[in-house]
Formats: structure tokens, C-alpha cells, sequence
């Protein structure tokens, strides 16, 4: 024990002999550094801890694998179906998409479906402009007997059939009457309004006729009093615009002298709306 003691006095000795070499006033500098970085250390290892404590835990990541998913087509019908390339292998069960569940399906989706925000306006403004067309004009059947274009109303009409034999009556081959035919298993009187209206035996400008509207019977009915006259040729119901005093026609128009309403223009051409009541007295007067 005395030994330790001697050693510790003499490593105190030491100690001191050492500091005591350098100034007081270096050492209280390095002491000071020594503190102040001390407690910077300090002070930066709270704030770590401070804001590890307060950061949320990351959570931990794992790795996402994407699958794409095959989407069913809309119109399958279009693509693989009757009206595509046929590949579809319904088909063999069902022959056709008309048979299928999936083509009733679409079916049932689109009548399901809510109509577009302007559907009704669209439909209105389209039946309106067709109204408005409708109600631009008369609906007359215009034909044409030889050069002359001709239109009667279509209330009076009631049939636009092929031409048919035309049977004869004894001493009766002159003037408008022509003879007989059957429509339809019943004989009518067939007339021939060319020769009452004074139309001439023309063929027309050279323009080719139409196969399907070339050479037609035309039937007739008037406060009960049917005929049947043939024509040339048939062009259709058409809208034309009569108007309500029209002008006189000239002396040299036989067509309106004998049972003319007014000539209108239609599609280049000049057309003579017939008088029914004027057509009928007239042919009344030829068959006395």
C-alpha cells in the first residue's frame, strides 16, 4: 500500500509539472473549445433523435406486378362475328350473332340506355323540316302521254299497274273510247286521254325511258266512276306547288282548254295539273 501511495504522489507530481508548463490562459481557451463542441454534439444527437422519433415509420415496400386484363370488345359482332372475319367460336352453337346472348345483351344495354341531352331537340327540328316539305306543295302522280307531262291528284288514284290486252268493242275503234280490260278479274272501260286532251303522238325529246316506268295502266275513281287509261310513262308521286288563282292559259295550250287546273315547273319541265271534274265531264261527253 505505501508503494501505491508513492506511485500515485509521484504520477500527481507528473501531472502537474506537465500542466504547468503551458500558460493558464491556453488552457482555459482549449477548455472552452472542448465545452462548446461538446455541447454542439449534444445538442445535434437530441435533434436526431427528436426527428426520428417524430418521422412516421416508412412502410416497407414490395414489389407490384401489373396484369392487364383483356377487355371484352363491344361489337364483337363486327369484328369476329357474321359481319366480320367469323372467328368467333359461338358461332358454332348459335350460326348467327342474331341467336347469340351477347349480341341480345348489347341489345338490351342500348334500349336501356338514356337517349343524349339533345336527342328529342335533334328528332323535332328533323320532323319538323320534313312537315315543312310536306306541306310545300300537293301530292300529284306525274306520267306523261307522248310529249305532254301530266299530273292528277292522288286522292283520285288506285292503281299504277303493267300494261294489259285491251279488248276491242264492235264499232268503236274511233275516238276515246278504246275498249275493255281486266283488272283484277273485273272489266273496266279503258279511254285514251291523249285523244281527249289533244295530245300529240310524240315518243318525247329522245330521252331513255326508265324499264320500270315505261308503258303503265293507270286506274282511276271518281265520285264512283272508275276507268283506266294507259301512259307512256310514270315519274311517281311528287310535291307540286299549285297556286290558288292561276294564270289564264294561252289559246294555244289544248291540254288546259280541256281539262286544265294550272302548269307548273317541275324539274325543268312544264306539267299540267288535270281537273278531275273537268277530266271526267269531258270524257262523260266523248263516251255519250
Amino acid at each position: 500500500m505505501a508503494r501505491l501511495r508513492g506511485l500515485s504522489a509521484q504520477g500527481g507530481r507528473a501531472r502537474r509539472s506537465w500542466i504547468n508548463g503551458y500558460p493558464s490562459s491556453t488552457m482555459q481557451g482549449a477548455l472552452d473549445i472542448c465545452l462548446k463542441s461538446f455541447a454542439c454534439m449534444l445538442s445535434d444527437f437530441k435533434n436526431r433523435r427528436r426527428s426520428e422519433a417524430a418521422a412516421p415509420a416508412a412502410p416497407a415496400t414490395t414489389p407490384t406486378v401489373a396484369f392487364t386484363v383483356a377487355k371484352p370488345m363491344a361489337d364483337c359482332w363486327q369484328h369476329i362475328g357474321v359481319w366480320g372475319n367469323g372467328s368467333c367460336g359461338e358461332l358454332t352453337a348459335h350460326l348467327h350473332c342474331r341467336n347469340c346472348p351477347t349480341y341480345a345483351a348489347a341489345a338490351m344495354r342500348l334500349l336501356d340506355a338514356r337517349s343524349p341531352a339533345d336527342y328529342r331537340q335533334e328528332w323535332t327540328a328533323h320532323l319538323a323540316a320534313r312537315a315543312v316539305v310536306a306541306d310545300a306543295g300537293q301530292p300529284f302522280l306525274v306520267f306523261r302521254i307522248g310529249d305532254e307531262w301530266l299530273a292528277l291528284d292522288i286522292g283520285i288514284m288506285e292503281e299504277v299497274g303493267e300494261t294489259r290486252p285491251i279488248h276491242t268493242l264492235p264499232h268503236r275503234r274511233e275516238g276515246v273510247l278504246l275498249g275493255v280490260v281486266n283488272v283484277r278479274g273485273e272489266l273496266l272501260v279503258c279511254v285514251s286521254v291523249g285523244r281527249l286532251l289533244g295530245v300529240a303522238k310524240g315518243v318525247g325529246s329522245g330521252e331513255t325511258l326508265p324499264e320500270k316506268s315505261a308503258g303503265r295502266m293507270l286506274v282511276v275513281n271518281h265520285a264512283g266512276e272508275r276507268v283506266a287509261f294507259p301512259v307512256t310513262e310514270v315519274r311517281g308521286v311528287q310535291h307540286l306547288v299549285v297556286p290558288a288563282e292561276p294564270p289564264p292559259p294561252a289559246l294555244d295550250d289544248q291540254v288546259m282548254g280541256a281539262a286544265g287546273r294550272s302548269r307548273v315547273e317541275w324539274r325543268g319541265r312544264s306539267v299540267c295539273c288535270l281537273d278531275e271534274v273537268k277530266l271526267f265531264a269531258a270524257l262523260n261527253r266523248s263516251l255519250a
